[in-house]
């Protein structure tokens, strides 16, 4: 036990925090996923993410104003600083790919598309469950576990876009392949910043084991 520890209780309002980002990720998630599956029709859903992102802002600001005012934390103060953009930051990438969606007219969805989503889907499932672990910091097992996950859906996800960049230039449409080249390289940045919370995660866990 830190000395730390001894003095003054440790403020768990980042934890639950960290899960209702982890939380908004999964709506968002599952939203995108809605909208791949039903285009072209779908991409009104699009404001239901742009308003789940704008929440993580705030849900995110809040905690480096819990940082700031905190005299302790159970995490260390630049664990959290590092965590909190990383969430962020696959909100903001997923926010992105769905304004592509709702904007460059793609007139029908493909199984790229929606394998992609799906995979963010699942990769969003293993973070919640991640920080569910975390809030424990006695579970770093379960942490890596979730984290190993995390990493196999994205080394999938960078398979994924390698064989669709392929399978683009077969077809004869140049306008729709440059859009669906940028939109699959922003979903695969959705799946990098996924990677990048994981590894966060994984560290974080380690250093409290």
């Amino acid at each position: 036990m830190r000395i730390r520890d001894l003095i003054l209780p440790e403020d768990k309002v980042f934890f639950t925090l960290f899960e209702e980002m982890s939380a908004k990720i999964a709506e968002a998630a599952v939203t995108l996923n809605e909208i791949t599956h039903e285009l072209p029709e779908g991409t009104e859903k699009a404001h239901k993410v742009r308003q789940l992102e704008h929440m993580g802002d705030e849900i995110t600001r809040h905690i480096y104003e819990q940082l700031n005012e905190s005299l302790i934390t159970p995490l260390e103060p630049e664990e959290i600083a590092r965590l909190a953009p990383a969430f962020d930051d696959v909100l903001d990438k997923i926010d992105w790919v769905t304004n592509q969606l709702a904007n460059y007219g793609i007139p029908q969805s493909n199984d790229v598309l929606k394998e992609y989503s799906y995979l963010i889907v699942l990769v969003s499932t293993e973070i919640s469950s991640a920080i569910d672990a975390l809030s424990t910091l006695d579970r770093p097992h379960d942490v890596k576990s979730h984290v190993l996950e995390i990493n196999r859906l994205y080394n999938l996800s960078v398979e994924l876009l390698s064989r669709a960049v392929l399978d683009l230039f077969k077809t004869q449409d140049l306008l729709l392949i440059i859009k669906l080249k940028d939109i699959y390289e922003s979903l695969a940045k959705v799946m990098e910043k996924c990677n990048d919370v994981g590894h966060a995660l994984n560290d974080i866990s380690m250093s409290h084991s």
